[in-house]
């Protein structure tokens, strides 16, 4: 709000000094153009339904609002003391979830400085995620109406640069970023049970950059930057209250949670769990205390060296090599107070400090040769080298339950305590390089042969007793497949592409990393005329790994146009429509009393009591198509009165393997409407008062589960005046 009124200010001295009449293109003021406008309004909102939806997709609510600001401020001979050019801007400024700031400020040949200033607020509660899914005749009844992975983040991010002799041989680069992100948030913590945790967030990152540009040669640029980046995550997590009961009777009861999942069927956390006296049943997992300290500190110092180069004729090169070495380190400590029946422990603790650092190099080459004016030939390489070794000195200790049977009312037993040394590496090396030639004997048509290859050597090195110098994983991926691109443009107003790329892999990382890989791209302009213009684009990509145990297929497919008509000044029409196909299939194995349908019982090839305890075999299905449709229209009826009404529409229709009968499809299957309208009068020169209108109705099909039903609608609207010159 204090940007806009400096600004608004400014604009206010400007217009005393001059009697100038304002003009299209702003207004002459001592030999600078000018040119500002400024929105202020109110937004009105209406919702209805489930409140925690609205605010993850939308988020906006009512107060009055700045909905846009700019400034410009030019001076075309550069005749400017201080500055040639200023430009200003900014929205969202009241409450909106994003806000965004611009200013540049340059003067010619001297120097160009220019920061950026955002927020946003993420909001994020989809009451699905990480939701146990209560069964409603569990008794104790404990719904879970949220996500248990629920967060409320705002982030910050402040950008700054300034350049030092733009047009000179030799020009200097400084830069500032600071990136900061606090909020609430919940995670859970399972050991026993899965109990709530509150996750205040906290996270900081700054980046400062120094570069020089020489331009020593013609048309070539050799640029050496550095950059230093310190990263500060002071994220703790601690217990929040849910599912308390108590464990005595008194003033002072002693109270015990029992996490989120509450199934008494299904032993979670215990059979009758709650007395007919409202009592916890001490014999079962739960939680008095639990907390997490976490302070990790990053620094990533980071040097990079380029170039570009046409100093050749019909010759183009481009290069680029960096390193960087980032250290973290942290004291850990983690604390438990309660009981888990598996190993009848009533306390134990982790902790000891953690590091960690990151090595890496990478570096490319490109170049380009004009054999002919019809054929060139390119080719790039690249090479990519990190590691990251790490270290961690842990000491546990585990207190027992004194006495037998053990209880969550057992008093403290012995304590043993446990001093060890972790190490672990983890790299990969990556070589890859693409070969292409173009060939474009006429302008109307173009086609374009290249191969690409890849090779990535990954490594895992984890020792323990029995292996103190195997590598867990050495594994090396070989990638290689040809591509062709064909262009034509029969009439100055089409243009078609199509690119096809087809990758084959020896080797893969995990079971669902594809081994054949296929995409499909095509795209077709057309503009008929001034008035209109036509697009349609094709996106196929097709994986597959045949590994006995998973037989992974996955595809995504997407096609849609773009139709844009404005045969006069008082009417246009925009149309848009999209459609998307995924599918990702697998065998999976699983365990539970459910059995989906396809089930087949125990025939998991991979099954072990102990190291994969899930007997039962399925081939789990993952398909969702969505049809996206929006379509808006403008008319002026009178030359001071602009109207425009639209209309989306996102419709969505999938299924997927279910193991909990009371899992929803949720987002798979649902139905979301935006219509809006808007319409905008011009009171006087410079002036308009404007009226915006939005509706949207989110409704997922089929039953919503064991939580709340996640569908909602609202209408927002917007009343405003705009002043521009």
């Amino acid at each position: 709000m204090r940007l806009w009124v400096v600004l608004f200010m400014m604009s206010a001295a400007a217009m005393a000094q001059t009697q100038t009449p304002a003009a299209a293109d702003g207004r002459e003021m001592g030999g600078f153009q000018v040119e500002q406008s400024v929105e202020l309004g109110y937004r009105y909102v209406d919702v209805t339904g489930n409140k925690d939806i609205y605010d993850t997709f939308i988020d906006q609510n009512q107060g009055p609002r700045v909905l846009e600001q700019t400034l410009s401020i030019r001076s075309p001979q550069h005749a400017g003391a201080l500055f040639d050019d200023l430009f200003l801007s900014s929205f969202g400024w009241g409450g909106d979830p994003e806000n965004v700031a611009r200013a540049r400020v340059s003067k010619y040949k001297l120097y160009d400085f220019s920061a950026l200033f955002r927020r946003d607020h993420n909001f994020f509660n989809y009451n699905l995620l990480a939701n146990p899914l209560n069964p409603p005749t569990s008794n104790p009844n404990v719904p879970v109406d949220f996500s248990p992975h629920s967060m409320d983040i705002k982030r910050r991010m402040y950008d700054f640069g300034l350049t030092l002799l733009p047009a000179s041989r030799v020009s200097v680069r400084l830069g500032y970023s600071r990136n900061r992100s606090e909020g609430p948030s919940f995670t859970s913590f399972h050991e026993g049970t899965d109990v709530l945790l509150a996750q205040p967030w906290n996270v900081t990152q700054d980046m400062y950059r120094v570069g020089v540009d020489l331009k020593v040669l013609p048309k070539t640029t050799i640029s050496y930057d550095q950059f230093y980046s310190l990263d500060r995550t002071d994220t703790d997590t601690f217990l929040a209250p849910f599912a308390q009961y108590p464990l005595t009777t008194g003033a002072n009861p002693l109270m015990v949670e029992f996490g989120l999942p509450i199934n008494v069927a299904a032993g979670q956390p215990c059979n009758n769990a709650v007395s007919s006296t409202g009592l916890a049943n001490p014999a079962c997992n739960g939680y008095f205390a639990y907390s997490r300290y976490l302070r990790a500190r990053t620094t990533n110092p980071t040097e990079q060296l380029t170039f570009t180069s046409n100093y050749f004729k019909r010759v183009n090169l481009t290069g680029h090599v960096s390193y960087s070495s980032a250290d973290m380190n942290t004291p850990y400590s983690e604390f438990f107070d309660g009981l888990v029946t598996r190993t009848r422990e009533r306390q134990f603790t982790f902790g000891g400090p953690a590091s960690v650092r990151r090595l890496s190099t990478n570096a490319d080459i490109a170049g380009s040769f004009e054999v002919t004016d019809g054929i060139r030939i390119t080719d790039s390489f690249r090479y990519d080298n990190w590691r990251i070794p790490g270290l961690w000195d842990s000491v546990e200790t585990a207190t027992l339950a004194a006495g037998t049977p053990a209880t969550l009312l057992s008093g403290l037993g012995t304590t043993t305590s446990t001093s060890e040394t972790f190490y672990n590496f983890l790299g990969m090396r990556t070589f890859q390089n693409l070969f292409q030639v173009e060939y474009s004997p006429v302008k109307q048509f173009g086609v374009n042969v290249g191969y690409r290859w890849r090779q990535r050597r990954v490594l895992e090195f984890v020792p323990t007793d029995e292996q103190p110098q195997e590598f867990d994983i050495d594994r090396t991926i070989n990638e290689h497949g040809p591509l062709l691109t064909v262009w034509m443009r029969p009439m100055d107003a089409l243009r078609i592409n199509m690119e096809v790329e087809a990758t084959t892999a020896d080797n893969f990382l995990t079971r669902i990393s594809p081994r054949q890989r296929q995409q499909v791209r095509g795209r077709v302009s057309y503009k008929p005329g001034r008035w209109g213009t036509m697009s349609a684009s094709v996106n196929f990509n097709e994986s597959r790994n045949g590994a006995f145990d998973t037989q992974y297929a996955q595809h995504f497919r997407n096609a849609g146009f773009l139709t844009t008509l404005f045969p006069t000044e008082r009417f246009s029409m925009d149309l848009s429509y999209n459609y998307s196909d995924i599918l990702q299939d697998a065998y999976i194995c699983y365990n539970g009393t459910f059995q989906a349908p396809g089930t087949i019982a125990g025939a998991c090839p991979t099954f072990s009591s102990s190291e994969n305890n899930n007997p039962n075999w399925i081939y789990s299905i993952y398909e969702n198509n969505t049809h996206y449709f929006s379509g808006t229209v403008m008319f002026k009826p009178v030359p001071k009165v602009t109207t425009n009404i639209g209309y989306g529409i996102t419709k969505t229709d999938g299924n997927a393997t279910i193991l909990n009968t009371l899992q929803p499809l949720g987002p798979l299957q649902f139905t979301y409407h935006q219509p809006l309208a808007s319409v905008s009068v011009e009171v006087m020169k410079s002036v308009n008062l404007n009226a915006y209108w939005n509706y949207d109705q989110y409704r997922e099909a089929g039953v919503a589960g064991p939580t709340l039903p996640r569908n909602f609608h609202d209408n927002r609207g917007v009343l405003s005046v705009r002043y521009a010159f």
